[in-house]
């Protein structure tokens, strides 16, 4: 068969696949790129990529009819399975330009890859500068808002742990006198950097519709990004040598703040009156494992206190519950003196972190174990022991020190109906006592 012959074949078999193509066509075929994108089919675009392998006009339109007939088959392919479709079929009519092909996939495979891992190191080192100046607004903005979270505790009777005024005063002046010379330092650096990542980002995106797909195209912006990561390493270095011990004196502040005002949040819905002159020290989520009760322990410089959370039904139709709600009851209330041990430690074999309260005898009461978090047990007992060594009172006192100068007059316990002396223990918290000898109830609220 002669050479025109040939092409005159060719050109009638192309066009005899073109007509199946076009007459099987359905929807449209989509491409799932690697990087994820969905792309839908281009026939143009297919003979165009084996025509710039070497393949003639007619063997591209051969080899494009031959693919998209498989394809039609399914409603997505990756790009891969495609790409390898048309090296086969291609190696079939000129394995020259299929080697071609496959290279130059390959090449843009690599090439596309490496513009792909450029443009997130770049990106990341924008990110980068942008956190460590966040981190310089976020710790302004949260230092700023510690004067109104302590008066907010106070208006809500919490007036223990007075040292937060005095360290929150301490670090808005020292913040004060540090902030605005860091601030311009490391928005001077940041934005050099900044600006030399956009240049970057927008050289490679002039360098990705290049069709040769040659790495050393690439080396300008690769050799870039080694000073830039100094750079930024210089404002990171910064920002951490000046913010770590400001953050430090921050997260103390905050850790204080955090349990009074989760404690406020519990007490709010509290079952229990309070006393005069009582305040709340800590309030945790805990179980009763003594009594499978779910419920809450408060601490105050007065009592301890454990709330059983129960649900009650409101109403019921046809013996099903409608209306509901949750409630709590106090299940166990004693002086604060009469706990002689909180302890921390396991409840069980598959359970978490456990706290033992054991009470004193005249408490009447067995050890009670509770089931809680780690940190709530170590949050209670630290609160238990503050109370216990006088120190929640002694700042109680200094915040009201008529109330101390009145129970520094307090030297004998009397019956106020026979006149006797009451001489045995009196526990931190209690506020009544009864008489030994004539059974009347003593106050011991001053």
């Amino acid at each position: 068969m002669s050479g025109i012959n040939k092409r005159r074949r060719s050109r009638r078999i192309s066009r005899i696949e073109d007509t199946r193509t076009l007459q099987s066509r359905g929807p449209p075929i989509r491409i799932v790129k690697r990087d994820g994108r969905i792309e839908e089919f281009n026939r143009i675009k297919m003979i165009n990529s084996i025509r710039s392998a070497g393949a003639t006009q007619e063997e591209a339109n051969l080899v494009t009819s031959r693919v998209s007939n498989r394809m039609t088959r399914r409603e997505s392919l990756p790009s891969k399975e495609v790409s390898h479709m048309v090296t086969r079929s291609l190696s079939h009519v000129n394995p020259t330009a299929s080697r071609n092909y496959a290279d130059r996939r390959d090449r843009k495979l690599a090439y596309d890859n490496r513009v792909n891992q450029l443009s997130s190191e770049i990106s990341s080192i924008n990110q980068q500068v942008n956190l460590a100046a966040n981190r310089i607004d976020n710790l302004d903005s949260q230092i700023q808002g510690l004067a109104g979270r302590i008066s907010r505790i106070r208006q809500g009777n919490y007036r223990v742990l007075t040292h937060l005024e005095t360290k929150q005063a301490s670090l808005s002046e020292t913040w004060a006198s540090l902030s605005p010379g860091l601030r311009n330092q490391v928005s001077t650096k940041a934005e050099i950097i900044r600006s030399h990542t956009q240049d970057l980002q927008q050289s490679l995106m002039s360098k990705m519709g290049d069709s040769s797909y040659n790495l050393n195209n690439l080396q300008d912006i690769e050799s870039a990004i080694p000073g830039l990561r100094l750079n930024l390493s210089e404002v990171q270095n910064s920002v951490v040598s000046e913010l770590s011990s400001i953050e430090k004196a921050y997260e103390e502040i905050n850790k204080d703040l955090t349990s009074a005002e989760r404690t406020l949040s519990i007490v709010n819905g509290a079952s229990f009156a309070w006393e005069e002159g009582e305040t709340p020290i800590l309030a945790i989520k805990a179980k009763d494992l003594n009594n499978d009760h779910e419920g809450y322990i408060t601490l105050t410089n007065h009592r301890f206190v454990f709330e059983h959370e129960k649900e009650i039904a409101l109403k019921k139709t046809l013996f099903i519950v409608t209306e509901k709600k949750i409630v709590r009851e106090t299940n166990v209330e004693k002086p604060i003196g009469m706990v002689v041990r909180l302890a921390q430690g396991k409840v069980g074999f598959f359970k978490g972190a456990g706290l033992f309260v054991e009470f004193a005898s005249e408490a009447g009461l067995p050890e009670m174990k509770f089931d809680t978090s780690s940190q709530d047990a170590d949050w209670a007992i630290n609160s238990y022991n503050y109370v216990l060594s006088g120190q929640a009172e002694k700042e109680l006192d200094l915040a009201a020190p008529d109330v101390a100068k009145e129970k520094e007059t307090l030297q004998l316990i009397s019956c106020p109906v026979c006149g006797a002396p009451y001489k045995e223990k009196v526990y931190r918290g209690q506020t009544s006592v009864n008489c030994k000898y004539c059974g009347s109830i003593i106050s011991l609220k001053h």
